[in-house]
């Protein structure tokens, strides 16, 4: 008999073009110190993807960015800004770096919001780039509005902490 599938739900968003997407959900950050997670604490993750299946075995597919929840209400508010526009226009967020690889090359990874026009034609787009990869996902502007609103709600709902308590003895003198 099949054991049943126990699903569980999170905070989620996700948009699709034609070959490329965002998901947008909730994450958590770990501490460890010797091997016990000591702190947990609330981020915001941005997934992109291509829908096509790779073509090299070197083809990067997925790029995923994690927001701090100030990040992902700074992005909000750069939606927000960009959707507004009567001009075509770009907004990046701080780049993320990190050191990697055996010889600690530093990885970039930024991700732009931006109103672009190109031929007569307009739009929307999120934009992910790491290195010389990069992820478009043209959007609508109502996704686009609704992806920066669903962004607001996760960063106040992501600004959580948990810690290992401490007890602290206080001596008493006499």
């Amino acid at each position: 008999m099949p054991q049943p599938v126990e699903l569980m739900r999170y905070r989620c968003y996700e948009i699709f073009s034609q070959s490329t997407g965002v998901e947008i959900r909730t994450a958590i950050k770990s501490i460890e110190s010797h091997g016990v997670v000591s702190e947990r604490s609330g981020r915001i993750l941005l997934r992109f993807f291509k829908l096509a299946p790779k073509t090299k075995p070197e083809e990067v597919t997925q790029i995923r960015f994690i927001c701090e929840p100030d990040e992902a209400f700074g992005l909000s508010l750069m939606i927000q800004q960009v959707a507004n526009s009567t001009a075509p226009c770009k907004e990046k967020l701080s780049p993320h770096k990190f050191a990697s690889g055996e010889h600690g090359e530093e990885t970039v990874t930024t991700v732009s919001v931006e109103k672009w026009e190109r031929s007569g034609k307009g739009g929307y787009a999120l934009t992910v780039g790491r290195g010389k990869d990069f992820i478009s996902v043209p959007v609508p502007l109502a996704k686009f509005q609704f992806a920066g609103e669903f962004l607001r709600t996760l960063s106040t709902e992501q600004s959580w902490v948990e810690r290992v308590e401490k007890k602290h003895v206080l001596s008493q003198t006499l």
